[in-house]
């Protein structure tokens, strides 16, 4: 059996095309787990509905909105399925994805199976492809078994981070606790998809378009005000991950050091708005100084990060104030 999990709050507009992109699976052996993070709109009562449809709709609700970390990690421990697959509650999967996905990870007894996804946007109405979610990078993988020892390893980051476009062994997450941050962090998909990554043994991938991704204009990848401020916890979780196993941390530095100082903290502050970009500076040096002085990664980072960001975050001026203590 499969188990869907659907995280919801405030998607009243859109839930029911989620749900009935489920229920009308040419694969059947399923139980969709809905819990709702205490939303405000009819979302509770349009799964209800559903649930008094067919019983193999299972409904849960968090007493407060505690974001979806929290809400996706309750859903795995309602799942009863011997798979998951994660759906976001804007978004739709293919009429036999179930049936394709369970037939592949059976035939290569797979931990994860990655599929590509195409994009909806919501304005102006059309479907689009994005090389990003589209993982040509994973093609000379198609019909084979492989591990993140076998991938360029600087291309670690270019997977796809959400975890909807993967399929994935409950045993093989139960095993390695691999869970998502109960705090009511945004990117909370990192710290996942890292620990995911490392630990599987057989990944497969399926070139094929099974899920429907819904861009809009409100949704996380859009923000640029305070929650940005998320991600100075997210990339600690990160590393930790790597700093897990020391030889997988050796061998991931650089990756990680970029990652964490370019293609997010330094995006991010080109991002934020105006009026928080002196406290998200503040922020980011405040990473620096906690990475050299709790972690002992300053040569790390001086030797992997480029040197136009670390100026412009003033890194010699921190390990200098740093030394004086």
């Amino acid at each position: 059996m499969i188990s869907v999990l659907i995280p919801v709050y405030n998607v009243e507009k859109y839930l029911h095309v989620s749900i009935n992109s489920v229920l009308k699976q040419t694969y059947q052996d399923f139980e969709i787990i809905c819990v709702d993070d205490a939303s405000t709109d009819s979302s509770l009562q349009i799964l209800e509905y559903f649930s008094k449809k067919d019983d193999r709709i299972k409904v849960f609700r968090n007493p407060s909105n505690k974001g979806l970390g929290f809400t996706r990690n309750r859903a795995m421990e309602e799942a009863e399925g011997e798979y998951i697959l994660f759906l976001d509650s804007d978004d739709w999967i293919s009429s036999n994805a179930l049936e394709m996905l369970v037939e592949e990870a059976e035939k290569n007894n797979s931990e994860v199976v990655m599929f590509k996804a195409i994009v909806y946007y919501e304005e102006p109405h059309n479907f689009g492809m994005e090389a990003y979610y589209d993982m040509g990078l994973l093609n000379k993988f198609s019909g084979t078994v492989f591990n993140h020892w076998d991938f360029d390893k600087s291309r670690f980051f270019s997977i796809p981070i959400g975890a909807c476009n993967k399929f994935y062994l409950k045993s093989f997450l139960d095993e390695y606790d691999i869970r998502f941050p109960n705090e009511n962090y945004i990117h909370e998909d990192n710290p996942f998809y890292c620990k995911m990554f490392i630990n599987a043994e057989r990944i497969s991938f399926l070139d094929e378009y099974f899920y429907n991704r819904r861009r809009r204009s409100d949704s996380i990848m859009a923000l640029n005000n305070e929650r940005l401020f998320d991600n100075f916890k997210i990339v600690e979780l990160v590393l930790n991950v790597f700093l897990e196993n020391r030889e997988i941390y050796e061998y991931y530095k650089e990756q990680v050091m970029n990652y964490v100082f370019n293609l997010v903290l330094n995006n991010k502050y080109d991002q934020i708005e105006d009026q928080y970009k002196e406290e998200f500076f503040k922020g980011v040096q405040e990473v620096y100084r906690k990475f050299i002085q709790d972690y002992g990664l300053y040569s790390d980072i001086k030797e992997n990060v480029d040197e136009e960001i670390l100026n412009r975050f003033k890194f010699e001026e921190i390990v200098e104030n740093l030394l004086k203590k």
